[in-house]
C-alpha cells in the first residue's frame, strides 16, 4: 500500500530532513512513498505529488519562491485539507497528525499521534490500507543510518535536477553559517545563539588546528564589519559570496557548492547547512562557550546537543 506525506512545516532545511527520512522508508519498506509539493521542493513533472523511489528522483527545489503567489499557496492548503478529509472518512484509510499539538494545523482531519512509538502504527497501518500524515516527528535515525550511503546518492541526484553542483577550484578552506535572524526570537534555540567574540574564538582556533587559510562566510543576517577586519588581521583570508548580486546569482547553488567543497564546516544547527553537509561530510563543527568548537558526527548529530534542538 502507500504512505503520503502531505506537509511538515519549516523552510528548505527542514523539507531536505524529511525527504531524508522519507528516502529511508523508500529504501527499508515495501509501501510506496509519496510526497505532496511544498513551497520549497516540488514534483519535477508539475503534479501536485510525487513518488520518492529508489533510483530515481521526480523532485526538483523551487527556483524561485516568489512564484508561489496567494492564489497557488492557497490552492496547496486546500489540497491538503482536502486529501486528509477523504482519508479520514473513508473507512480503508487513515489520516494521522504527529508531532505537537499546539503545533499542528488546527483545520486538518486527522488522528493525533504524539511523535514518540508512532512510526510503528504508521507503517504498519500504510502496509494494510493507505496513510497520510502531517506534522513534525516522521523519523527514523536508525534506517537513516543503515541506507546513508543510498539516501545521500538519492538526494544528491535530486538536487542536480535544479543546479549544477561542481567541483571549485580550490577546496581548502572553512564554510562558516551563522544562522540568527528567527533563532534570535524562538526560546528554545537559546543554546544555539552565540556572540560575535565566540563565533571568532572557534574559527580562529579551528583555522589554526587545520592549518587553513581561507573562510567562507555565509550568514541570514547582516555581518559585523569588524568581525570581518578580525578575522583578517588574524592572516585569514575572507569571503562572503552573498555580497555578489544575488540578482547573477542562484544563491542555493553557491550554497550547496561551497559546502560541497568544503574542507571543514561549522554552523550552529542550520538545518539548511546540516542537510547539505549530511550529503558531503561525516561531522560538522559548531561554537562551543567553553571549549571553543566541538565537532559533531552527522550520525549523532540527532542525539548530540544543541544541534538536536533542530536536527530532530
Amino acid at each position: 500500500m502507500s504512505l503520503l506525506f502531505s506537509s511538515g512545516g519549516g523552510r528548505l532545511g527542514n523539507q531536505i530532513l524529511n525527504l531524508i527520512h522519507l528516502t529511508a522508508f523508500a529504501y527499508e519498506y515495501k509501501i510506496s512513498i509519496f510526497k505532496v509539493n511544498d513551497f520549497f521542493i516540488e514534483s519535477k513533472n508539475s503534479s501536485f505529488i510525487y513518488k520518492i523511489q529508489r533510483n530515481k528522483t521526480n523532485w526538483k527545489i523551487v527556483n524561485n519562491i516568489e512564484d508561489y503567489n496567494f492564489l497557488r499557496r492557497l490552492f496547496l492548503k486546500l489540497f491538503i485539507l482536502l486529501i486528509h478529509l477523504y482519508f479520514k472518512i473513508n473507512p480503508f484509510k487513515r489520516s494521522y497528525k504527529i508531532g505537537f499539538k499546539r503545533t499542528l494545523p488546527k483545520f486538518i482531519l486527522g488522528t493525533f499521534l504524539k511523535k514518540d512509538n508512532s512510526l510503528s502504527k504508521i507503517i504498519c497501518d500504510a502496509e494494510k490500507l493507505g496513510v497520510v500524515v502531517c506534522g513534525w516527528g516522521l523519523r527514523d535515525w536508525q534506517l537513516v543510518r543503515k541506507h546513508k550511503k543510498k539516501i545521500a546518492e538519492n538526494i544528491l541526484n535530486g538536487l542536480k535536477n535544479s543546479i549544477d553542483i561542481s567541483n571549485l577550484y580550490y577546496r581548502d578552506y572553512l564554510l562558516v553559517h551563522i544562522r540568527r535572524t528567527d533563532f534570535l526570537k524562538v526560546k528554545e534555540f537559546k543554546a544555539l545563539n552565540f556572540s560575535d567574540a565566540i563565533w571568532l574564538n572557534s574559527i580562529l582556533r579551528i583555522c589554526k588546528n587545520s592549518s587553513i587559510k581561507k573562510v567562507v562566510l555565509f550568514s541570514d543576517d547582516k555581518i559585523n564589519k569588524k568581525f570581518i577586519s578580525s578575522l583578517e588581521m588574524s592572516g585569514l583570508e575572507v569571503l562572503q559570496p552573498e555580497i555578489i548580486d544575488r540578482s547573477n546569482i542562484d544563491f542555493f547553488e553557491v550554497f550547496v557548492n561551497y559546502i560541497s567543497n568544503a574542507s571543514l564546516v561549522i554552523s550552529n544547527s542550520s538545518t539548511l547547512a546540516l542537510g547539505i553537509s549530511f550529503l558531503f561530510h561525516e561531522s560538522i563543527y559548531i561554537p562551543c562557550k567553553i571549549n571553543t568548537y566541538k565537532e559533531i558526527k552527522m550520525d549523532e548529530a540527532h542525539l548530540t546537543k544543541p544541534i538536536s534542538l533542530t536536527w530532530n
